[in-house]
């Protein structure tokens, strides 16, 4: 009896056993439905954000990119805008000098600006390191580090280019990130996306007309120019070798040969004259050139006694007369409204109202020709209506033109990098935006200038090839 039950249960669990695996068997795919389900859900969810998120670095490289450019013209490419913004910092670093102080404001300004559009990118670098750590957007370190809002002028001299060669390596990791972000993009099947690295344009830079050369024998050679209403007036200066000077004259003023040329806004030179410096003048110590064409002269006669010389429009012998004011290499001469002046070195002012008569000035009259005040091209010159036009930078750097207006600002490549020119010597220009800068070329040429007729908005510019 026992047994028959034995059997009879050994019997129900193997149909109980084989209704278990049958059901188990026909559950497997319904769960492994369930599985796949979830499984996609999750994986497409994923999918999802990180699309998400590589839309997010995209659109944050380009502001953060965009924002390190600065103030750079997009003409530019990302190489150019951060050397001027490298310069930038460096001239601002002193926060006493007061010849940046223009710079230094502006430069605060777009450092919160570069703050603002890097902040974002640094905080998706750590969200995607937490979340999608698989995903590599090459963004380099300097940009990956989110600034903190309340030293963004700090931080943004810390990512800035210190040189050439940091300029150099920056752009090309930013590059890079780019590569990286348009793969990521790929794997999304998104579209390529371009940072601001290239220029939007073609830029010209600025046409050095050069001067004629001087005579190999002369020294010391100086270049000055005055900008006119329908060209430009230039004088150019030499000595005589120091020995030669030291041997034959007490005054090394002496030792210099005077020369003049004219150009128009064209870029055309006149031939060059050679100036003749009357027998009873010893040196000129000043010179101005005059809107008819005119370049006046102050200097001495040998017994130290004021003379003043004008030479006329194309001429080269100077009609002089006595001048009662004090005389030395200090003396300095402009033209003014209504005539010349000459502001000697004890600081009166000396006006020639007409002729060759000079009488003392209480006032300082207002001068034609502006120059900067102080501080050289980087100081600018100033026009009323038209904005104040800036010449800086330096061989290392190449040399920009920055024109300030009410409105915003112009900037304009002049000259690049590493070139011929060591300096920009002399900015002028006159009220209806007509100016000229002077540059001082490598020893093996001459020395050249640049030509703008509207201030700086535009210059002449090299011929294309």
């Amino acid at each position: 009896m026992d047994a028959e039950l034995d059997a009879d249960e050994e019997a129900l669990a193997g149909r109980r056993r084989k209704r278990g695996l049958i059901a188990m068997l026909l559950s497997l795919p319904f769960l492994g439905v369930m599985a796949f389900g979830v499984w996609f859900f999750l994986d497409a969810r994923q999918t999802a954000r990180e699309k998400t998120l590589v839309e997010q670095v995209t659109g944050a490289a380009f502001g953060c990119v965009a924002s390190m450019r600065g103030d750079a013209p997009d003409p530019w490419g990302l190489e150019r805008a951060l050397e001027h913004m490298s310069r930038m910092e460096r001239v601002t670093r002193d926060a006493d000098d007061p010849r940046s102080s223009r710079e230094r404001e502006r430069f605060a300004g777009l450092a919160v600006d570069a703050a603002r559009g890097c902040a974002e990118l640094g905080s998706l670098m750590m969200q995607a390191r937490a979340e999608a750590p698989h995903l590599y957007f090459a963004v380099p370190a300097k940009l990956a580090q989110p600034p903190v809002e309340s030293e963004a002028e700090r931080w943004f001299r810390r990512v800035l280019p210190k040189s050439r060669a940091e300029v150099t390596e920056l752009t090309r990791q930013i590059r890079g990130m780019q590569e990286a972000i348009n793969a990521r993009r790929a794997g999304h099947e998104l579209m390529p996306s371009a940072l601001p690295i290239e220029g939007s344009g073609a830029e010209s830079l600025a046409r050095q007309i050069e001067l004629t050369a001087l005579p190999r024998d002369l020294e010391r050679l100086t270049t000055e120019a005055w900008p006119l209403a329908d060209g430009v007036l230039v004088l150019r200066r030499g000595s005589i070798a120091r020995v030669l000077c030291d041997t034959r004259f007490i005054n090394r003023a002496s030792c210099y040969s005077d020369f003049v040329q004219a150009v128009s806004y064209a870029g055309e030179l006149s031939p060059q004259r050679t100036l003749e410096r009357p027998a009873g003048v010893s040196y000129w110590a000043a010179f101005a050139g005059a809107q008819d064409g005119t370049l006046w002269a102050v200097g001495a006669d040998a017994r130290d006694r004021g003379v003043v010389g004008r030479y006329p429009p194309g001429a080269t012998t100077a009609e002089t007369a006595p001048f009662s004011g004090p005389v030395d290499a200090a003396a300095t001469m402009a033209e003014i409204i209504g005539g010349i002046a000459v502001f000697a070195s004890d600081e009166s002012v000396w006006v020639a109202a007409g002729g060759l008569t000079f009488a003392p000035a209480e006032h300082a009259p207002t001068r034609v020709v502006l120059e900067p005040e102080g501080g050289g091209p980087e100081a600018g010159v100033s026009v009323d209506g038209l904005g104040a036009l800036s010449v800086f930078g330096s061989r290392e750097d190449g040399f920009t033109a920055r024109l300030s207006t009410p409105t915003g600002d112009v900037l304009m490549r002049l000259i690049d990098a590493h070139s011929r020119v060591r300096a920009v010597t002399a900015l002028r220009g006159i009220r209806t935006g007509r100016a000229v800068a002077v540059l001082q070329r490598a020893a093996d040429g001459p020395d050249a200038i640049l030509l703008t007729t509207d201030l700086g908005r535009s210059w002449l510019f090299e011929d294309p090839e």
